[in-house]
């Protein structure tokens, strides 16, 4: 039940918030919502640090999820944006290098998971919220 409640979670955002994500990019840019999306997945991780109840992780997972939803087809659409009439070929290396940042990631979620899984976590938390500050000057034109 639990993993299937997850999984739930973890599908959601995208389908029911992802057409408000993307009308909020079209009228506000994405100047907050990249930011935004990645503190909420950051939060979303630090809630899932401790040993919480069924339904906090499920809406923590949930959460995780929206926080994606408003990162990555964000940043899908400025890498297509920027390959002005080349755009099939940006959209090729946004595919290889979102793909390389899964294996990696997981690689380096796998080596901290070494230091158990709240800590681990812990540190997926930190660095979600140190690209969140960071990300709030560079997608400040957009």
């Amino acid at each position: 039940m639990g993993i299937g409640l997850a999984l739930l979670g973890y599908g959601v955002p995208g389908f029911v918030f992802g057409p408000f994500i993307g009308r909020a990019a079209d009228r506000r840019g994405r100047r907050w919502l990249v930011p935004s999306g990645l503190a909420i997945g950051g939060v979303a991780a630090a809630a899932l640090v401790s040993d919480v109840p069924l339904l906090v992780a499920t809406v923590a997972v949930t959460a995780l999820s929206l926080g994606y939803d408003m990162t990555q087809p964000l940043l899908a659409g400025i890498v297509t944006a920027l390959g002005g009439r080349r755009g099939g070929q940006a959209m090729g290396l946004n595919v290889f290098l979102l793909f390389t940042g899964f294996g990696l990631g997981s690689l380096i979620f796998g080596e901290a998971l070494r230091l158990g899984f709240p800590a681990a976590l812990g540190l997926f938390a930190l660095v979600q919220g140190a690209a969140a500050v960071t990300a709030v000057p560079l997608f400040r034109s957009e």
